[in-house]
Parts: C-alpha cells; structure tokens; sequence
C-alpha cells in the first residue's frame, strides 16, 4: 500500500489535464457520489466539463493517509510513512520529499476542499474505477490490493513474455525497451493499463529475434501509452517499434491511446518488416500529437483488413517532412482503415518508397477515408495475375512533379476508378499547374476489359491520359481539366477513338482537348 500511496500522489502532481485553475463553487458543477469498496462516502465527486474530479482527503484517508490543510498558505500536507508531498491551491509548484515538481494543473477548490481528477486514482490504484450513470456516482475498488503501481521496465523483455496489468499501472519504461528473445517472447498489455515513456524511450518489437506485442484495451478501457512528462512535445518518445523479425501473428493494437510518439522520420507506430509480410491489426485506437506520422508502414508492411475504426490527430512534420496521419509504402496504400485523418500538419495519406516509383503486382483497393492520397511516388500497376487497381467513389489523388500513374506497360494489369455524379474519382497534381504532373498512361499491355474510367476528374497533368493502343470507349462521363492535352494517343490513326464526343466526357481549360486533329 506504501508503493500505492508514493504513486498516486506522484501522478496526481505530474499529470496533465486542461481544468479551470481558480476555485470554483460547488453549485456550479454536477454533484455525483462517491464509494470505494462499496462503502459510501459521505461527500461528493463533481463532473466539470465532462470530466470528474475526487476528493484529495476522502480518498487519501481511506488509504490510512495523513492529510494536513493550512489555511494561510493554502498549503495541503500528505504524509504516509516516509512520504511526504505538499502542494498548495492555484500554484504549479509542489514538492514530494522535498523534491521540487511542476505542475501542468494546480489543485482545485471546491467549497474548501482539494480536488484532483478521478483518472489520476484509476491509474495510480490499479483499481476497478467507473462511473455508473445511471446512479450518478463513481466507484472505486482497491480490493485488487498487491498491485504495485509504478513499475518500471528497461532493457529486455523477461524470455517467458510479459503481461504489464492496469493493476500495475502506470508502467514506466526507460531506454528501448526489447521485446524480442530467441523463445518469441510477447508483451501483453490489458485494459486499462497506464505506460509513461520516458524522453526517447520506446518499444522495440522483434528487430533482431522474434517478438509480438498485443495491446488488449478497449473503447471503454483504453490502454493508454504517453509521455512521462508534464508538458511533452510531438516526439518526446520514439514511438512502437516493428521490425523484421516480428511474430506474424502476435501484432495487434486494439483499444489503444498512442500519444506524444515518433520521430523525425518515423511515425508513432512504425511497421518495418521487408521479408514475409506484416498484417498488423489497429483497431479502436487513437494517435494524437504524434511526430512525423501517426502510423508508418515501409516495405512489406501494412495494416489488415480487420483493423478500423482509428483516429489520428495532431500530426507534426519534422526535420525530414511528414506531418500525415499515414505514410505508406505502396503495399499499404491496400484497404487504409476507415477512421478519422484530420486536424494534422497534412490530412493526406501520403503513399512513398525508397525509389521514385513502385510497381503493384496485386490488386488493391484505394478506399475513401475522407482525407486526399498524396503520391510521392510513380505507381505502375502490372505483374503476372494481372493486379487491378479499384479505387472507390470520392476518393482525391494528388500526383507529385514527374509522377504517373501507369497501367499495364511490360505485363498486365488494369484501372477500376468508377465514381458516381455526386462523388466524382480526382486525379490531380499538387501544384495544381498546368504539367504539374504526367498523368494516366494505358500502356502497350493495356486490355479495354480490365479498364474502367467513368465519372473521374483528371487536372493539371502535362496528358491527362496516354493510349497507345485504341481501347475503345473506357472513359466515359469523365472531364478532363488544365492539361497540356486532355487525351494524348501517340499512335493516333484515322477512326480511332474520339473521346470528345459521345462519351459524356468534358473538357475545360486544356492546350488540346485531344491531339487528333
């Protein structure tokens, strides 16, 4: 209970939450009761902009705690064995042992009384702690007791695996924290579970032998993994950590908040897998104030088809670019989660690679997220199974200078980008000039059965389109917007294709609508 006592004051004073600094009276907030054991307090919790705040000395003297007021400082006194913590009303500064501590929120009165916000308990208590709506009052269980709150892991994971508990919350972890062994060691983290990092701190998941971690939080009890500071930047600890030698099957993320992670040139979650490929499972999870990506997929990587429901905010760009949500390799541009990508420094997804192309020898799927497709890179889509490339109604494609998009040139492949009136496929350039970017090219390998182009809009390309075989009707209903040429035909003869005419296509503002004249 000592160690409990030591962590829960320690939190309460390091925490970070936005809550009105001057007092307040009670009669502006929401009163809602209070029991720790199921024994009832007699006084009250209060809800203040959705959030809730306990009693410092209910609950400090529950735990068998000393707790001391004086009034003319405004000074609060906590002592339990060798600890001693003071802290005084509306200042950032307190000491524990003596030891000066800054904090981000000072105490708050409320009718006389010292409160602190209820999450500080959950994550210091390792205990049940809920709020039951239905009877307006929190509940707090400290029967788990043995929980030892404030562990702290550094080096290597024990060979065995791990399982870090909300019981033994919060985690604190110093270094590159290993998680790998030549027995497949696997980090589980339970619900509900608190992990502070400190400065450059991270989880480092099979880069050199075998390795897997499963975060087990849910939407109700997230796993929360922060920063160990009370005032962190974008960047503050590296971020998780995916490399090579990951175990396929023991990388999943569910329930997650991921904050305060990533690097200058590594998002928060990073997936660096090159050989046997990497389906990581992200569900149910937020990443905010994240540095240069919330979730970085490179080489063989991507997310699986059962990852969803994610939120990525606050994204910011560093030394080496970045700022985006995600950053992809072309791999994992394939079926992008539905979620929430906005409010960062680029609400795109931003799709790249070693090289200034990527070839897609499998079909894939380019969902509409709500957030643009920046392309950094050329994409060719060919190989022997004759890879398609879908992509769905109102999904925006922004091409960087010198970039294409090509099909099927030296093998086959096929484009399936078929919007609808209302939500119209975008292929543009970012600069938005006319030959800001190459275009469409149909290549000698082109089949006019693997290809549909309708209710698209293609901008500011130097050829909006290339054929080079005539393909018959396969745009349709399409405009074309600011290019040098709308549809360029190298090979152009007498009676082929006009797609000027009779096709519903559009043109507007291009040096040459089709180069047959």
């Amino acid at each position: 209970m000592k160690k409990t006592f030591a962590w829960l004051l320690i939190i309460m004073l390091t925490g970070v939450l936005s809550i009105p600094v001057s007092a307040a009276a009670a009669s502006s907030y929401t009163p809602v009761g209070i029991e720790i054991d199921s024994e009832k307090l007699e006084v009250e919790a209060y809800l203040v902009s959705g959030r809730t705040l306990v009693p410092l000395r209910a609950i400090f003297e529950k735990l068998q705690a000393e707790v001391k007021w004086e009034q003319a400082t405004k000074t609060v006194t906590a002592t339990k064995g060798s600890t001693v913590i003071e802290l005084r009303i509306n200042d950032v500064t307190a000491s524990v042992n003596k030891k000066k501590v800054t904090l981000d929120v000072p105490p708050m009165l409320i009718n006389q009384a010292t409160f602190v916000p209820l999450r500080f308990v959950s994550e210091a208590l390792g205990a049940e702690v809920a709020f039951d709506e239905k009877r307006k009052a929190v509940t707090i269980s400290t029967t788990a007791s043995g929980c030892n709150g404030g562990q702290v892991h550094t080096g290597t994971i024990d060979p065995a695996g791990e399982t870090w508990t909300a019981c033994g919350s919060p985690h604190f972890v110093k270094g590159d924290f290993l998680v790998e062994g030549l027995e497949s060691p696997v980090l589980t983290i339970e619900a509900g579970a608190v992990v502070r990092f400190e400065k450059d701190a991270s989880l480092v998941v099979g880069n050199e032998e075998p390795g897997g971690l499963i975060i087990n939080g849910s939407t109700s009890k997230p796993v929360v993994l922060t920063a160990d500071s009370s005032g962190p930047n974008a960047g503050f600890w590296k971020g998780i950590r995916f490399g090579e030698a990951a175990v396929r099957d023991k990388a999943s993320i569910t329930g997650a908040r991921i904050e305060y992670a990533g690097e200058e040139d590594k998002g928060a979650l990073y997936l660096g897998a090159a050989g046997l490929q990497l389906n990581m499972t992200v569900k149910d999870s937020e990443f905010k104030n994240s540095l240069f990506a919330g979730i970085h997929m490179v080489d063989n990587s991507r997310l699986s088809e059962n990852s969803g429901n994610i939120k990525i905010t606050g994204t910011k760009a560093g030394t080496y670019g970045g700022g985006f949500p995600i950053v992809t390799y072309l791999l994992g541009s394939h079926l992008v989660p539905n979620g929430t990508y906005t409010g960062n420094d680029i609400d795109a997804v931003r799709i790249t690679g070693t090289n200034t192309y990527d070839i897609l020898t499998k079909s894939a799927t380019w969902r509409n997220v709500g957030v643009p497709y920046d392309m950094e890179i050329t994409v060719t889509v060919e190989g022997p199974s004759n890879p398609v490339l879908t992509i769905e109604p109102g999904v925006t494609t922004k091409w960087g200078p010198d970039t294409f998009l090509e099909i099927a040139n030296s093998n086959g492949g096929g484009l399936k980008a078929v919007g609808t009136k209302e939500k119209p496929i975008v292929f543009s350039g970012n600069l938005e000039k006319q030959s800001g970017w190459m275009g469409i090219v149909f290549g000698p390998k082109a089949v006019s059965s693997r290809i549909q182009l309708q209710y698209a809009s293609i901008e500011y390309a130097l050829y909006g389109i290339t054929i080079y075989e005539d393909l018959g009707p396969i745009v349709k209903d399409s405009s074309f917007k600011n290019n040098e040429i709308g549809v360029y035909m190298p090979l152009y003869e007498p009676g082929q294709t006009d797609y000027r005419t009779g096709h519903g296509n559009t043109f507007e503002g291009n040096g040459q609508d089709q180069n047959i004249d």
